[in-house]
């Protein structure tokens, strides 16, 4: 019976999340269905007394979706089965904030990119490297080779973590 008290209150706290998400962002429902933002895929409302991670990403620009993924498994990271957690909201000008719940405090990667055309992918070179706006945790320096966790990898403590994420231009080919 807990279960379906449980499942009854996230069925029913879905719809007011992206409501709120809404008003903290001035943008309709209408625009996060066109832009195909998931009810699971909407952040988090920050709280700096919360264990959660806090993502302010820089140097974005209108337009799209912003997207951003959370790590904690170094063998697959920035692949599917490693993320724990996926955010997207529209992208707007500027600077944007990305706050994600954690369950437990430990040691995390973010990966974000701007996905400009709002398909929901990563567009990509033929050496995977990425064709779109993109950074990750920590700002390691754009290498030729596919980034590493350790790298990327900060740990939370039981109030989370504050993060700056300067968005990149992909490397010219």
């Amino acid at each position: 019976m807990n279960n379906m008290k449980s499942l009854l209150v996230v069925k029913m706290t879905r719809p007011l999340l992206i409501l709120a998400l809404c008003f903290l962002n001035p943008v309709s429902a209408d625009t996060l269905e066109t832009l195909n933002i998931r009810p699971q895929e909407v952040p988090d409302a920050c709280n700096a007394r919360s264990a959660q991670v806090r993502v302010t990403v820089n140097n974005m620009k209108a337009g799209g979706v912003l997207n951003v993924e959370l790590y904690d498994d170094p063998d697959n990271f920035l692949f599917k089965k490693g993320r724990k957690r996926k955010v997207r909201i529209p992208a707007a000008d500027g600077q944007q904030k990305v706050c994600m719940n954690l369950e437990q405090p430990g040691t995390y990667a973010v990966a974000v990119y701007h996905d400009i055309d709002a398909d929901r992918k990563l567009k990509k070179r033929w050496n995977l490297l990425p064709e779109e706006p993109f950074g990750l945790s920590n700002n390691p320096k754009q290498q030729n080779s596919f980034p590493k966790f350790s790298d990327s990898a900060f740990t939370t403590g039981k109030l989370g973590a504050d993060i700056v994420i300067n968005l990149q231009q992909p490397p010219k080919p």
